[in-house]
């Protein structure tokens, strides 16, 4: 109980200073707010995941932007994969994982980009999960995050997630379409 009581103070209370979780909640969009509100036992693990993807992403590819290219695919494809190992759930990652994309502003190539790593991470976790125990005792364990990650970095540089076409020396979600990933 005492969890709860502290998951919905960090989200939902205003805190003054700079970057605290009322500053985080502000940048979620309007679908990702009523999740928080509805799911919010699940915010530590979104959050986590979500985290886990960022200093991943940025420790395998510092050299890029994270903006429509191979990083923002890894990372994507990363926080879903961590979000179904942390929530135990593929349908909850799909909610979380849509969700942040329900931006209207968001460019189309760029929303199918981002859903499209985002399923593909969710399917990469789940179809590596462990059930064991009878049917009335049942679990269901999951590869950890280290795994996820390998496995996320095999399917980038096989080409399976998708990142948006170089038009003119860069990346322009209103010019160019989807391409399969590559390793830069």
């Amino acid at each position: 109980m005492r969890q709860v009581l502290l998951v919905a103070l960090f989200v939902l209370v205003p805190v003054a200073s700079q970057g605290g979780p009322y500053d985080d909640y502000k940048t979620l969009t309007r679908d990702e707010k009523r999740l928080v509100l509805r799911y919010f036992w699940q915010v530590p693990g979104v959050r986590g995941a979500a985290e886990l993807a960022r200093v991943e992403s940025e420790r395998a590819f510092p050299q890029l932007s994270g903006q429509d290219d191979p990083r923002d695919a890894y990372r994507h494809a990363l926080w879903n994969a961590s979000m179904v190992r942390r929530l135990g759930s593929r349908e909850a990652a799909e909610r979380w994982g849509t969700a942040h994309e329900s931006d209207p502003a968001n460019p189309a190539a760029r929303k199918a980009m981002d859903l499209f790593n985002n399923e593909r991470g969710r399917e990469a976790a789940w179809s590596r999960r462990q059930v064991s125990g009878p049917l009335w005792a049942r679990r269901t364990s999951f590869p950890d995050d280290r795994a996820l990650g390998g496995v996320v970095m095999d399917d980038l540089r096989r080409g399976d997630l998708r990142v948006i076409e170089e038009v003119g020396g860069r990346r322009d979600p209103q010019r160019g379409r989807l391409v399969p990933s590559y390793l830069p």
